[in-house]
């Protein structure tokens, strides 16, 4: 390239320093204009092999595993040997350029790949990598890549490279937050409007569009800075804050202002969306997430009939259902949320004073351990000093007096452990029978609101049905004020009594159903709060006591393993040295 150029590249590699992430001092970029400001034999070196890749025939290739072994780069084994497959789920970066590859596959080994470079292959589809969640830096630069897709999963990456490849639009990243730098370098992109997708991604620092026709457009460099404030580079150069600020200011105002006005109305509904989990989250802990919209499931557009709505007496029916049930709604509300308060506390006390149980048996038992092994320590210390080839009568005494010791410090060991497990399954049986009480009375409490709901119903439905009827008559008897109405609708339905009633009726039996359904979610919501609660509590003592046993019978077996060896210096002993065994027999 010429002189000016390369000053410009290498201006662009030195303001990268001050970047969060040193991506180009770190590993530098497969882009040509990046390679390249290195050197004039590095730029050169790039063309012949880009040349070479054009010519020569080379036999399209799958990624093998032996591909796999050799591309691997980091973590470095200490002993310099290429990894095995068994390891690759330790590989952090992997690198399979120049490979002539056709697809990406059999990755599925690399859980933890933070690194991976594809470029200068033929791949012409992104695919197979939504697994590799870890991924912050990906490379497919200078492939046949005609889409941006397969993506979708890759909520960690950073860096995406998809220079010199066939792309014509820019999408499907939205599954990639995080990205801050994006290199689509000579694609053929060329819509200006295309930019603006880009807004959604607030730590995106770094974008190439060089060598795209849309940069060949007059507005290219205001139609960013305007639409992307928030870079940093552009193809490579440093953004001038000045004049980010004129394109705000100057270039395309009123368009601007009405994409700023639905990304503002976006954010909005976005909130509210969270908010709305937040409060059924909430509400889901007092089994009461039932309750929440109610009124508008019962009322939506997909259970209300068009029919009904022409009614007169529709509106001040439905109102009327609203305010009743909002002030049923409120009252069970305030009297669950404050049995729950109380289920929860009572839910602490118990799991505390299991805990309590749990932690003064150990203590106990880890004391009585302590103590053993002091005393074992002693008495094995005294048989050490005895230098001979066998033990003394009184010693063997000493040991045979441990090993019983041994055999009572398991006894009480066990028996504490049975007793401790005993106490806390009955402790769980006592707790279970309280609670369902509070469950009872939670369900019954939750029966009874539903009750009300359908006597609610069939209010509304009685009244829906005597206001239809007498509108439909004194339809009938005015039809000269019939044809003179413009709301055909009105007309239609009003003139067609059996339509209208079957309406009504249709209404009335989805408002029963869902309120059917509705007490069953909170009846079984309950039901499974409670069985859930207490098979956890009963499986994890079960396995606690698994433990406390194999802990306790590894203490005691190593503690028996050290006698055995005191006790084993020797296999004869004679004090008046004749015959005879350790006992003098």
């Amino acid at each position: 390239g010429s002189s000016t150029s390369r000053a410009q590249q290498l201006s662009f590699l030195r303001s990268l320093a001050s970047l969060s992430r040193p991506i180009a001092m770190a590993a530098p970029m497969t882009d040509p204009v990046l390679a390249g400001a290195s050197s004039n034999a590095n730029v050169a070196k790039i063309a012949m092999q880009q040349q070479q890749k054009r010519t020569d025939v080379v036999e399209p290739q799958v990624i093998s595993e032996d591909l796999l072994i050799r591309g691997v780069e980091e973590p470095v084994r200490h002993d310099g040997e290429p990894w095995e497959a068994i390891d690759f789920p330790n590989v952090t970066s992997l690198r399979l350029s120049w490979k002539n590859i056709i697809e990406v596959s059999n990755l599925n080994n690399f859980d933890c790949l933070t690194t991976l470079r594809l470029d200068n292959n033929i791949i012409d589809k992104i695919a197979n990598l939504n697994h590799l969640k870890q991924l912050t830096w990906l490379d497919l630069s200078f492939n046949n890549i005609r889409e941006i897709e397969g993506l979708d999963q890759l909520h960690n990456l950073l860096d995406l490279s998809l220079y010199h490849n066939q792309i014509e639009e820019i999408k499907g990243l939205d599954g990639c937050p995080k990205l801050n730098i994006l290199s689509l370098g000579h694609n053929h992109i060329n819509d200006l409007k295309q930019i603006d997708y880009l807004r959604k991604f607030q730590n995106l620092r770094c974008v190439c569009l060089d060598g795209n026709k849309v940069c060949q457009n007059d507005s290219y460099n205001q139609h960013v800075l305007a639409y992307l404030p928030t870079l940093k580079y552009l193809d490579y150069m440093l953004i001038d804050k000045k004049a980010v600020v004129q394109a705000q200011e100057g270039y395309n105002v009123d368009d601007l202002a009405e994409v700023k006005e639905r990304e503002q109305v976006e954010a909005s509904k976005v909130k509210g969306q969270k908010d709305k989990l937040k409060i059924i989250e909430k509400l889901k802990g007092s089994f009461l997430d039932a309750t929440e919209d109610l009124f508008e499931e019962l009322f939506s557009k997909d259970t209300e009939p068009e029919a009904v709505t022409v009614l007169t007496c529709y509106a001040p029916l439905r109102e009327d259902f609203r305010d009743k049930l909002t002030e049923d709604i409120k009252g069970l509300r305030t009297w669950m949320e404050g049995k729950n308060e109380n289920r929860s506390k009572k839910v602490g006390g118990f799991e505390k004073s299991i805990s309590k149980a749990e932690g003064e048996s150990e203590s106990e038992a880890f004391q009585m351990v302590r103590d053993f092994r002091s005393h074992k320590k002693k008495i094995l210390s005294q048989i050490d000093r005895e230098d001979n080839a066998a033990l003394k009568p009184e010693m063997e005494a000493m040991i045979t007096q441990l090993v019983d010791q041994l055999g009572g410090l398991e006894n009480h060991l066990m028996a504490n452990e049975i007793q401790l497990q005993e106490s806390i399954f009955e402790a769980i049986s006592d707790f279970e029978a309280k609670i369902s009480e509070t469950i009872k009375q939670m369900s019954e409490k939750g029966g009874e609101f539903f009750r009300h709901l359908e006597d609610l119903e069939k209010v509304f439905y009685t009244g829906l049905l005597e206001g239809s009827n007498s509108e439909i008559e004194a339809f009938a008897q005015s039809q000269e004020i019939a044809t003179t109405d413009n709301d055909s609708n009105k007309a239609r339905f009003l003139g067609n009594k059996e339509e209208m009633l079957q309406a009504c009726q249709s209404f009335n039996e989805a408002h029963m159903t869902m309120i059917q359904t509705k007490q069953d979610y909170m009846e079984e919501q309950l039901k499974s709060w409670r069985n859930s609660f207490f098979e956890r509590h009963r499986e994890r003592q079960y396995h606690r006591n698994r433990q406390r046993v194999m802990d306790v019978k590894k203490v005691l077996d190593d503690c028996r393993a050290e006698i055995n060896a005191a006790s084993d210096v020797g296999d004869e002993y004679d004090e008046n040295d004749g015959g005879g065994d350790a006992y003098g027999h």
